[in-house]
């Protein structure tokens, strides 16, 4: 005869223990249904015991939101009985050979991916290949497509197993003997089951068990008609692998899965008009090209409207409706997707992540040690587990290597960082930044070295953060240091409303005479052709030349004279630009002090041209870019022109623009490829859709984008000219 007591005891510990565990996590009944997929009165009724035999995939639901370990696991299917033991298998999916199982939904913009991957998994070394990228970049979608492409290379078939919640390296051959339909969990009796049979193993979400890749080797070496293609967030680590890094979506990719994924959900697709400042690109922006962030926003975007959810989204933790209930609860929102990456580093590696997240944009791995201060001790190991992983992306500029973090990931980074942690690597930051702009400031105006410039533009982001807490900390003359070193190349890098941002944080009362004519100086530099600056640049002349800085002094009075034209007092300028030259030539090292030699002739050509002069113009730019090769100077009188070119076109002197542009293009980079040059063309096309020439603008940028790769010189140099016979027919001087 039945206990009919043991039944009831059996439930009531199933119920007891999912509701202690719950609670142990700090979990509500509504947050833990929605991060197991399931309702509220499903968890209710399992806790108060009302329900008594829970499927497998419900317990399997319950116990990977709870985020279980292995023993905490098994306890809970114990209370079960032989009821549990169903729960106990780990799901798993076969992909027939004819055709194998598709995506869910359409793929959008992996074209390229998935044909590499197809020509991999066919080459004779494609035996064992890898897809990695960050979570949430569409690892699995590539998977499923290019297995779906070679299904016909295997006869014997293509067998898809999903090692989400797989913990333990040694249970991985269990798990994809069963999705082969095997009893097997040894290498061994694997092999004997696919013994001379062709197929492929795709195994899915292996990151944290990458440790079971030897067994794979051995798999393969004992089934030579085998091949595994897996996906991971980590790269295995064996002498066979083929790894394929998956890259996020490019913009227009991006903005065309938006679109699809609104129109699935019954909302208006966005316009396709090509811009890219709309609400739809800026938030494809915000996602950085990854497929799930895309997702995610398109399905809050159906309900509250591109424009609406655009407005709210910094103030949003997390996305307000979840993810689609068919992606695994840690893929429903990218908190948990990032999460689940995050909960695979090691104790540095995680530390270092929300430090790393302070700053937008790029940033060197010269700064990495300054954000880490000062655990700086075990940094490289923390950072190369960081990029491992896909937490860091890197993205050469050139020459330049540079990091940075995928936006979805620092936003969330950004969150977890303890204050006391933020203050402490701020004043790293700090003593780093003063550092590095000392010495590339001193590069730039020195030798005219423009990898200084490049390397302050990867750095801007962190000099920025250094900058703040120097104010903060009330360093003041140290901040307006800092600020005087970087104005140039910001300059340059056209980050002039920002460096205007800059210069407000400080205010003469607070600041030395060396200090206030640093920021007089960088504030004229960031306005060198306004004319009401003229009074400031002056001041700033005599306060150099009264603490003796003729470097200081020649600056100052280069901007001074610059100002002095926009007034039209060109006997003022004159003197003014002499006094400059004085500094220069019997006080300084001009081998030394590149930038003030150069810019006193192209001081020349701008007051030239201001009195109509333009062969006399391009004599004095001319004798600017022989100064700097006479020097060995990496400094581009070109890429100067092509920053005065704009700020002509601010003022409305569309011919002069056009002008100096063509005398630019003449000139050329003295260093540096075709980067200056596809610069040139970015301001002719603007140039010329001022001028209202909309088909030239098109080609122009087509320039830009290619670099200037698709025409040549002489191409180049007539349609430069084209464009100041056009600005000069619109100006009314033709």
């Amino acid at each position: 005869m039945k206990d009919p007591s043991g039944p009831a005891r059996k439930t009531i510990s199933f119920a007891v223990m999912l509701r202690d565990l719950r609670k142990a996590r700090s979990l509500t009944q509504q947050e833990l249904a929605a991060a197991a997929g399931l309702s509220v009165d499903a968890v209710s009724a399992l806790e108060r015991g009302r329900r008594t035999e829970p499927q497998p995939h419900t317990v399997r639901s319950l116990a990977s939101a709870l985020q279980l370990r292995d023993a905490d696991r098994t306890a809970l299917l114990s209370t079960l009985g032989r009821a549990g033991d169903g729960a106990l298998e780990m799901p798993s999916r076969t992909l027939v050979t004819h055709p194998p199982m598709p995506p869910a939904t359409p793929v959008v913009g992996r074209d390229d991916e998935v044909a590499e991957v197809v020509a991999a998994l066919r080459a004779a070394a494609g035996r064992l290949v890898t897809l990695t990228g960050p979570g949430g970049v569409g690892k699995t979608t590539v998977a499923l497509v290019a297995a779906q492409a070679v299904g016909a290379d295997h006869p014997g078939g293509a067998f898809f197993a999903d090692l989400t919640d797989v913990t333990d390296p040694d249970d991985v051959l269990a798990v994809v003997a069963r999705a082969a339909g095997s009893q097997a969990d040894t290498v061994s009796g694997l092999a004997a089951h696919l013994a001379g049979a062709a197929v492929l193993l795709v195994l899915d979400n292996l990151e944290r068990v990458a440790a079971c890749a030897p067994q794979l080797v051995e798999l393969l070496s004992a089934c030579p008609d085998a091949v595994v293609l897996a996906t991971s967030r980590v790269p295995l680590r064996v002498r066979r692998e083929r790894e394929i890094r998956i890259a996020p979506l490019g913009p227009a990719a991006a903005v065309r899965l938006f679109g699809e994924r609104l129109a699935a959900a019954g909302a208006p697709s966005p316009p396709t008009s090509g811009k890219n400042d709309g609400p739809v690109p800026q938030l494809c922006r915000r996602a950085d090209g990854l497929p799930l962030a895309i997702e995610l926003l398109a399905a809050a975007a159906a309900r509250l409207g591109p424009r609406a959810l655009l407005d709210r989204v910094d103030q949003l933790a997390e996305l307000p409706v979840a993810g689609p209930r068919d992606l695994p609860a840690r893929q429903r929102t990218m908190a948990a997707t990032i999460e689940w990456s995050c909960r695979m580093l090691g104790p540095a590696a995680r530390r270092l992540l929300p430090r790393l997240a302070m700053v937008p944009g790029s940033f060197s791995l010269d700064a990495v040690d300054a954000i880490a201060a000062p655990d700086a001790a075990g940094t490289v190991g923390a950072f190369a587990e960081l990029l491992e992983h896909s937490l860091v992306a890197r993205g050469d500029v050139g020459q330049i290597v540079r990091f940075r973090l995928l936006e979805p990931v620092r936003r969330h980074a950004l969150e977890t960082l303890e204050p006391a942690d933020r203050e402490q690597a701020r004043r790293g930051v700090a003593q780093w930044a003063l550092r590095a702009a000392r010495e590339r400031g001193a590069r730039i105006r020195g030798r005219g070295d423009m990898t200084a410039v490049e390397q302050v533009e990867v750095d801007r982001g962190v000099l920025r953060i250094g900058f703040d807490q120097l104010v903060d900390a009330r360093r003041h003359d140290d901040a307006a240091e800092l600020l005087w070193s970087v104005w140039l190349p910001l300059w340059m890098n056209g980050h002039t409303r920002e460096g205007l941002a800059w210069t407000d944080r400080l205010h003469e009362d607070d600041l030395s005479e060396r200090g206030r004519a640093r920021w007089l100086v960088a504030r004229a530099g960031f306005y060198r052709v306004a004319a009401d600056l003229f009074a400031g640049a002056e001041r700033a002349m005599r306060l150099a030349e009264r603490i003796d800085d003729a470097s200081l002094a020649a600056e100052a009075g280069i901007f001074a004279s610059a100002a002095a034209l926009r007034l039209e007092d060109f006997d003022g300028s004159a003197a003014l630009l002499a006094r400059a030259e004085a500094h220069v030539t019997q006080r300084l090292d001009v081998g030394n002090d590149v930038w003030a030699a150069v810019q006193v002739p192209i001081g020349r050509g701008d007051r030239a041209l201001l009195r109509g002069d333009r062969h006399a113009a391009a004599q004095h730019w001319r004798a600017a870019a022989a100064t700097a090769q006479e020097l060995d100077s990496g400094f581009s009188v070109a890429a100067v022109l092509a920053e005065c070119a704009q700020a002509a076109r601010g003022e409305g002197r569309l011919d002069d623009a056009a002008v100096m542009l063509a005398v630019a293009d003449e000139l050329g980079p003295q260093r540096g490829g075709h980067r200056p040059r596809a610069h040139l063309a970015g301001v002719a096309a603007a140039l010329a859709a001022d001028l209202g020439d909309v088909e030239s603008a098109q080609w122009w940028e087509g320039v830009a984008v290619s670099g200037a790769a698709r025409s040549d010189a002489d191409e180049l140099g007539e349609r430069f000219r084209e464009l100041v016979r056009r600005a000069d027919t619109v100006s009314g001087r033709a």
